[in-house]
């Protein structure tokens, strides 16, 4: 997969961090790149000047069915085993592989359960 975006990072909903993810959400330069992005979640790599090297993480890009009926696509990124600030920062995500389409979940407690799957095969795959 040959798809790499870079953005600010935004306050978002704060859902994420609430479900135990807490995820980048990001505003995208230039504003047209969204559009070359397909829908799902991914295996990504991060890079920023709040990261030290490179960050295995998993990407959402979508309208965020289970929460959101209606809506712009978003991209948020949760980046594992990282503890830290990144409002207003600048991320670089390079997009590795697909790990699934995005749907819409019958309750945040299955949302949940399907990111921690999300995150367990994200790591299996180093």
């Amino acid at each position: 997969m040959n798809l790499n975006l870079r953005g600010t990072v935004v306050r978002g909903a704060g859902l994420g961090r609430e479900l135990g993810f807490p995820t980048a959400n990001l505003e995208l330069r230039p504003c047209g790149a969204l559009s070359d992005a397909p829908c799902g979640v991914f295996r990504v790599e991060v890079s920023g000047s709040r990261v030290r090297g490179m960050r295995l993480g998993v990407c959402n890009v979508g309208v965020r069915p289970t929460v959101e009926s209606a809506g712009r696509k978003i991209v948020e990124v949760h980046l594992l085993d990282f503890d830290g600030d990144l409002y207003d920062s600048e991320l670089s995500v390079r997009f590795l592989g697909r790990i699934r389409d995005e749907r819409r979940f019958k309750d945040l407690s299955a949302l949940k359960a399907q990111i921690a799957k999300d995150v367990e095969g994200a790591r299996r795959t180093i």
